[in-house]
């Protein structure tokens, strides 16, 4: 069973396949038709985008809430995403303003950074592939690694501590996949391209999240749950995780 785990990077999209429970490789594709074209059989497609958008509403995204809640002091990671309309304007102005009419908050500069990716996947999922929609779903770093740890949220901050940071998620994911660090620094000397070590560390994170080395998919806010939602295209808000099997 091939799974995927896609991050965003400078040069594209930084995509992590796993066999089964066996890393396969790491590469950097321009754009995400063609990790889709690639990877159309995989049996989950994890990004690290949002995907499931408001169009006009005061109310936030429900798995964004439980994301939070459960992060703790990794919750400022969960930054609120674009209502759609603001994720195609062509400026932060402009972007600002619609999310600004649409909603009772604002655009931050993180989120509108993301906007052409999110723009891009959206294309693809509602116009130029409908058929991945049952494949490519989306997940959170932050969330898999608070999972894969036991439901403990990192302690240490990428920005401030990324040292530690960075060997605290790496000892995570070992825990589930004794190989990682080899596979970390085979992937890492061999994709090319701008990516940097976090970027690379997170799509490793959704790759072993969809793959046989964990239990069984689960989602924030839980599928048969009264929050569980769906944007008005039919795109699902959530964010999909799995537990390391015990």
């Amino acid at each position: 069973m091939t799974v995927v785990g896609v991050d965003g990077c400078p040069d594209g999209w930084l995509v992590v396949t796993y066999d089964g429970t066996t890393f396969v490789e790491a590469r950097i594709c321009g754009d995400i038709g063609s990790v889709w074209d690639r990877h159309c059989e995989a049996a989950t497609v994890l990004v690290d985008v949002p995907i499931g958008l408001r169009e006009a509403s005061k109310e936030k995204r429900p798995c964004d809430d439980a994301a939070r809640e459960v992060l703790g002091p990794r919750s400022s990671s969960v930054f609120p995403p674009p209502v759609r309309a603001a994720a195609y304007e062509d400026s932060y102005a402009e972007a600002k303003a619609v999310q600004e009419a649409a909603t009772d908050g604002s655009l931050g500069v993180q989120a509108w950074h993301i906007c052409p990716k999110i723009r891009e996947l959206d294309v693809l999922l509602r116009e130029t592939a409908p058929d991945a929609q049952d494949t490519v779903r989306e997940a959170h770093p932050e969330v898999c690694f608070w999972a894969l740890a036991g439901e403990r949220p990192m302690e240490y901050s990428k920005t401030r501590q990324p040292a530690a940071a960075f060997w605290e998620r790496v000892d995570v994911l070992e825990a589930v996949d004794d190989g990682v660090l080899r596979d970390l620094q085979a992937g890492g000397a061999g994709i090319g391209g701008q990516a940097s070590i976090d970027d690379l560390v997170d799509a490793f994170a959704l790759a072993i999240t969809a793959s046989d080395l964990t239990g069984s998919l689960r989602t924030l806010p839980p599928a048969d749950s009264r929050d569980a939602e769906r944007d008005p295209a039919g795109l699902p808000m959530e964010m999909v995780y799995s537990r390391r099997r015990t």
